[in-house]
């Protein structure tokens, strides 16, 4: 039996676990700056999820989708990107992570417009900064956080909507997709579309309404996620939907 009762509502950023991400091509600065973080986190009392990388090449598109807050090193010896080109992966798939630029020079304020960069942290003063930088990331976070809440009567299983990948609709229902697993809506999509196409949702197709942070590739034809899966799109309302996704991801 499909679940018939669903909502959205807001919950504080400081209720859940931040998910954190740090990429710098130094293992040992990385290994130490990771601690620090840590302990940022434990005497502002906010719980973290941190995953390092030494390399971009590393990092999962669904990764920088998921997260929340990212420290990015700048200089990348030896390879053929900077922390500038990693930011604009990141905003390709995820536009309300808070970004840092952690370095040892100022080199790239400028660019850091275009990625909408929250803080540059020189790596000889991080100490000083830290904390309080952490804090002001998360009272920005804290605005806000939309969480979709599903009951069946019995139960009520909750979850914030940026975990929800897609929607479609199937033997009139509605499956929300998410990593963890999928959920069935005694919903019409249009009804789930009105409310949630403030939140980044786009109705790529009359039977699929999808989280544009997952979006990896949108043709006429077909729309590619970043967890591979491939959904049709509608060829007459194409044009419409991919400008309203070239706005989202920031092109004007």
């Amino acid at each position: 039996m499909a679940i018939s009762e669903w909502s959205i509502r807001r919950t504080n950023i400081g209720q859940s676990e931040v998910k954190v991400v740090l990429c710098d091509d130094d293992a040992e600065f990385l290994n130490i700056f990771r601690g620090e973080i840590i302990e940022a986190f434990k005497k502002l009392n906010l719980k973290a999820e941190l995953t390092t990388f030494n390399s971009a090449e590393y990092i999962p598109d669904g990764m920088f989708a998921s997260c929340d807050m990212v420290f990015l090193d700048i200089d990348f010896e030896g390879e053929d990107y900077n922390g500038i080109d990693i930011a604009r992966r990141l905003r390709a798939v995820n536009k309300k992570a808070v970004l840092f630029f952690v370095t040892n020079f100022i080199d790239y304020a400028p660019a850091g417009y275009e990625v909408q960069a929250f803080r540059y942290i020189l790596k000889r003063d991080r100490n000083d900064v830290l904390e309080r930088y952490i804090l002001q990331a998360i009272e920005q976070m804290a605005e806000s956080r939309e969480i979709f809440s599903i009951s069946d009567g019995d139960s009520v299983i909750e979850f914030p909507i940026d975990d929800v990948s897609y929607m479609e609709v199937t033997d009139h229902e509605v499956l929300v997709h998410r990593k963890e697993g999928t959920h069935s809506l005694n919903a019409s999509l249009s009804s789930l579309e009105e409310q949630l196409e403030k939140c980044g949702f786009l109705r790529i197709h009359n039977s699929y309404l999808v989280n544009m942070r997952y979006i990896g590739k949108y043709r006429s034809r077909e729309c590619i996620l970043t967890d591979g899966t491939v959904l049709s799109t509608s060829a007459r309302n194409y044009s419409a939907q991919k400008q309203k996704y070239m706005l989202w991801k920031g092109f004007r």
